[in-house]
């Protein structure tokens, strides 16, 4: 708006208003208006929004710690180990070549000292961001965005500060014989949405809309990071968050695990409204020029009234006869002869029965006040009971996941006592074993040289047999393969010699039926394929269950050997320090057991992945069929479209053949009737040469 309203009511007054200065009629009305009854009252309600600071200033204080963690995000190295033919092994290590010390079947030839092996181990490390702190800090991150989010679009949404104003004026003027009643009564409420540039600058919630801002944009920058991208496929973790060392100990995870717990108890909307309310008294000057108003109105109203003359048609006529009221008393006494006591027993009657009809309007009325006042009171309880049996309910939620937490801890620390018993019982069994093994070795040490020494004269041999074996499988394979490659070049010569004679004797009306067989030969082909390719896929994911399962065979054998050989140094170096044996076993007892868990979380980890790829293979093997299904409904489209066309082809060739029968029949019609016209003129240029000759 250009101008203000002060402004504007500035121009009235000095415009309208002047006039109160100058007229005997205004000045009258005001002295009247000052000498009545006034009721003026004013008031203003002001709605305060406030912005609570505290997740702020919570995400404020983790942000450097995120930072940190997303620049700098942990990792650890995993391997793999796979037995791959040797024409795609990448490098030989000493893995490989204990391996295949161990495993002598994979030898494929031996000559002399150069071994030849068919497969071999192959070993392959990669660095991994897959652990349980990084997929605790994908997670938190997710979560913050979610929480973020949220409180900014309704922060962004809802809207500034309300006012609401009301002015009322109830006014009894007496001028003259007249009485003048008047009531005004004037409302305004004003809204206007939330935004920063809307705001003064002083504001406290221009300040706080532009940290949310800040904090949105630094979280959407973390989410759009490498660190989230490599993590985008890994799985998020649930609460209770486990409490490891480095979530402990690290001061960056201490912060993530306090924000975590903040994000997940704090569920309030984010601001506050505060009310003020202020019932101010009418200024004197307000008071006047009010009063000049109501005489303006009252001016309005009568010359739209004008001097009591009603024009026909505009009002109902209507009679009232006026009547005179006697005294009762006077009436009684000169018209009645009638005794004093009688006539107060009659005026008593009387005024108990108007005292009855006065007490029984006012008891209905009462009852009317009493329903309404009982329906607002059980309104209110109803309103009342519905808050408590809200906060009962959270009461109840509370108190039910509090009682969770302690049935899990409880669960927790029953199953780490149960597997404390079952390492001391298995340390325990394996110091026996261990015992029994030693006496065993001692015994088995001779036959097993000897043994060794027979396997490899046999081992040789078994080489020898093998190669020869299998030359002559090439050989016979080789026959083979001349003697179906003759057969099948004898068969397609039948069968081309077949093709041709059929083709000669075949007529034209019989290619339809050719085309509509190779048609289906070629939907029943497709649908072979398909199967076939299933077939295929099949075996293939079960030949890779069945390599997946030989590597883990082969890893947990290569580990059972590792084990025994440390467990010979390690009898050898108990025969000669047998004191530093004890403070060495403890050591080693102690990096087994972190060993233990380092494998436990590298089996879960390698499951998570396999269950992730036959999931991807899955969907892979779905999408394939969906494309396959697609490809039989366009083949299938494109054949009714072939037969549609054909059909049109013939309707319009038949419609041809019809359209030249119609104009050869009109011709032959046309040539017939101009035979006729000329054999009509021959006939009279005939008759008029005989009428000539005859004259």
């Amino acid at each position: 708006m250009g101008t203000s309203y002060e402004d504007l009511y500035n121009e009235y007054k000095a415009g309208t208003l002047s006039l109160f200065d100058s007229d005997d009629y205004y000045s009258n009305m005001l002295e009247a208006m000052e000498s009545g009854k006034h009721e003026i009252s004013m008031f203003n309600r002001f709605f305060e929004k406030k912005i609570d600071l505290k997740w702020v200033e919570a995400i404020e204080a983790c942000t450097v710690a995120l930072d940190t963690i997303v620049r700098n995000p942990r990792k650890f190295i995993v391997q793999e180990e796979e037995i791959v033919p040797i024409e795609r092994a990448r490098k030989i290590t000493a893995e490989s070549v204990r391996h295949l010390a161990q495993h002598t079947n994979m030898i494929a030839r031996v000559d002399g000292d150069k071994v030849t092996p068919s497969q071999i181990l192959n070993v392959f490390r990669e660095e991994s961001f897959e652990i349980y702190e990084n997929r605790f800090i994908f997670t938190l991150l997710r979560n913050l965005q979610h929480f973020i989010d949220t409180r900014y679009n309704v922060l962004f949404n809802m809207e500034q500060d309300e006012q609401r104003s009301s002015l009322t004026m109830n006014s009894e003027i007496k001028k003259g014989h007249e009485t003048i009643t008047y009531k005004l009564e004037v409302a305004t409420q004003t809204t206007a949405t939330m935004s920063a540039e809307d705001m003064k600058p002083g504001d406290q919630n221009v300040s706080a809309l532009a940290r949310i801002e800040r904090i949105k944009r630094v979280v959407n920058g973390f989410c759009s990071s490498s660190f989230m991208r490599d993590l985008v496929h890994c799985t998020p973790v649930r609460p209770p968050i486990m409490r490891t060392n480095v979530i402990q100990k690290d001061p960056n995870f201490r912060a993530c695990l306090n924000l975590w717990q903040f994000i997940s108890s704090y569920d309030e909307v984010g601001y506050e409204i505060t009310a003020k309310e202020t019932n101010e008294m009418v200024p004197d000057d307000y008071k006047n020029e009010l009063f000049q108003l109501a005489s303006v109105n009252y001016m309005l109203l009568k010359k739209n009234i004008g001097e009591q003359e009603f024009e026909e048609g505009k009002f109902k006529k209507r009679k009232v006869k006026p009547k005179l009221l006697k005294r009762l008393a006077e009436e009684l006494v000169l018209n009645y002869d009638m005794e004093e006591v009688e006539i107060r027993k009659v005026f008593i009657e009387e005024l108990k029965r108007a005292n009855k009809k006065k007490t029984a309007g006012e008891t209905k009325i009462n009852e009317a006040i009493d329903r309404a006042l009982k329906s607002e009171n059980e309104r209110k309880a109803e309103i009342e009971a519905r808050i408590q049996a809200e906060i009962q309910r959270k009461k109840e939620i509370e108190k039910r996941r509090k009682e969770r937490e302690k049935a899990k801890l409880a669960r927790e620390l029953a199953l780490e006592k149960e597997r404390k018993a079952k390492e001391k019982a298995r340390l325990k069994a394996k110091k026996e074993k261990e015992l029994a093994l030693e006496k065993e070795r001692k015994a088995k040490e001779k036959e097993r040289a000897r043994k060794a020494k027979l396997r490899e004269q046999e081992l040789e041999r078994l080489a020898k047999e093998k190669e020869k074996a299998r030359l002559a499988k090439e050989k016979a394979r080789e026959e083979k393969l001349r003697a179906l490659e003759e057969e099948k070049a004898r068969k397609a010569a039948l069968r081309a010699e077949r093709q041709k004679q059929k083709e000669l004797a075949a007529k034209q009306a019989e290619k339809e039926k050719q085309l509509a067989a190779k048609q289906k030969a070629k939907e029943k082909l497709a649908r072979e394929k398909a199967l076939q390719a299933e077939k295929e896929h099949k075996a293939k994911l079960k030949s890779k269950e069945k390599e997946r399962l030989a590597k883990q065979k082969a890893l947990e054998e290569q580990k059972a050997k590792e084990a025994a050989a440390k467990q010979k140094a390690k009898e050898k170096a108990a025969k000669e320090k047998a004191a530093q044996l004890e403070k060495e076993k403890a050591a080693k007892a102690k990096l087994k057991e972190k060993e233990k868990v380092a494998k436990a979380k590298a089996l879960e980890e390698q499951k998570a992945k396999a269950a992730a790829a036959k999931l991807k293979e899955k969907e892979k093997a779905a999408k394939e069929k969906a494309l396959q299904a697609e490809k039989e409904k366009a083949a299938a489209k494109k054949a009714k479209e072939k037969e549609k066309l054909a059909k049109q082809r013939a309707l319009e060739a038949e419609k041809a053949k019809a359209a030249k029968a119609k104009q050869k029949a009109k011709e032959k019609a046309a040539r017939e009737k101009a035979l006729q016209a000329e054999k009509a003129k021959a006939a009279a240029k005939k008759a008029k040469e005989k009428e000539k000759s005859a004259k």
